[in-house]
């Protein structure tokens, strides 16, 4: 992962909140109050959702997701987190290689024109994290994929999986 000074992610995240502002101000303008509300809400279950993936205690993993979209990518990403968070501090390294490596085959196999998307819902219970993956484009490789899920580490299992050219769902779990 690359080792970002504080000035960069300030950076970042004035970008990121301006973004959002500009959308508000714009719809406002518009009389789509709304839309604005619905923009706020948006902004609110955001912050929720990074607030409980910083609550794990899994510093790696929760910057990567964080901070994926800061640079240029071939997929758009999105996260979700549901559940009371748990001290996931002993998987963090495992984690952040775990998901480091799955987007940065997806980034090798998705079709570089298209509109691609990757949604992710991780459902936090005592014993367990499940990993809900939905990923919508276009996959000119679908065997990556296949790879990546069959040649998991032990302590992940592959529940369900959907393989597809155009849209690809799976679950992974990680015992806790």
């Amino acid at each position: 992962m690359r080792k970002r000074k504080t000035l960069d992610v300030l950076r970042h995240s004035r970008h990121d909140w301006l973004n959002r502002l500009q959308l508000i101000k714009a719809n406002l303008s518009l009389g789509r109050l709304e839309r604005v509300s619905n923009l706020i809400d948006e902004i609110v279950l955001e912050s929720n959702h990074e607030s409980n993936l910083t609550n794990l205690h899994a510093p790696l993993f929760a910057e990567y997701l964080i901070t994926y979209h800061w640079e240029p990518r071939l997929f758009s990403f999105e996260y979700e987190v549901i559940g009371n968070p748990v001290d996931m501090s002993k998987l963090d390294d495992i984690l952040y290689r775990w998901i480091s490596s799955l987007f940065t085959g997806l980034e090798k196999v998705v079709n570089r024109t298209g509109d691609n998307h990757l949604f992710l819902s991780l459902h936090i219970e005592k014993t367990e994290v499940r990993f809900f993956f939905d990923i919508n484009g276009i996959l000119e490789d679908t065997g990556f994929l296949k790879h990546w899920l069959k040649n998991q580490p032990n302590e992940f299992y592959v529940n369900e999986k959907e393989i597809s050219i155009e849209e690809s769902n799976f679950t992974v779990s990680l015992k806790l």
